[in-house]
């Protein structure tokens, strides 16, 4: 235990002797890496922006194309009420048609 309170004396006195060179050192690392975040943090923020955007651009988008899907769904309810009018129609159509054949075929048989 007296030789690592020696060795614990001795590197304390070191440390104080060149306290200002250790805080130098300690100093300038720090602020390196410090400045290397701050670069970093720099690219994080213009990749965030970028990502924004490109959110927003796509919400827009999605937007666009909602109304655009309820636009066409709108279409096929319309083509498809007119194609049940046009069935309706073709019916109607046909029933005259068949009644037009039985009143020729009534006229050629009794005529």
């Amino acid at each position: 235990m007296g030789s690592e309170k020696v060795n614990l004396s001795v590197y304390w006195m070191l440390l104080m002797k060149e306290k200002t060179q250790l805080l130098k050192w300690t100093d300038n690392s720090v602020v390196e890496e410090i400045e290397d975040f701050q670069d970093l943090f720099d690219v994080l923020l213009v990749d965030n922006s970028e990502f924004q955007k490109s959110v927003r651009a796509g919400e827009a988008m999605m937007k666009r194309h909602e109304s655009r899907i309820e636009e066409m769904e709108d279409a096929i309810v319309h083509c498809k009420e007119k194609t049940s009018e046009c069935i309706r129609e073709l019916r109607i159509i046909k029933a005259l048609f068949v009644c037009c054949l039985v009143v020729v075929f009534m006229y050629l048989t009794y005529a």
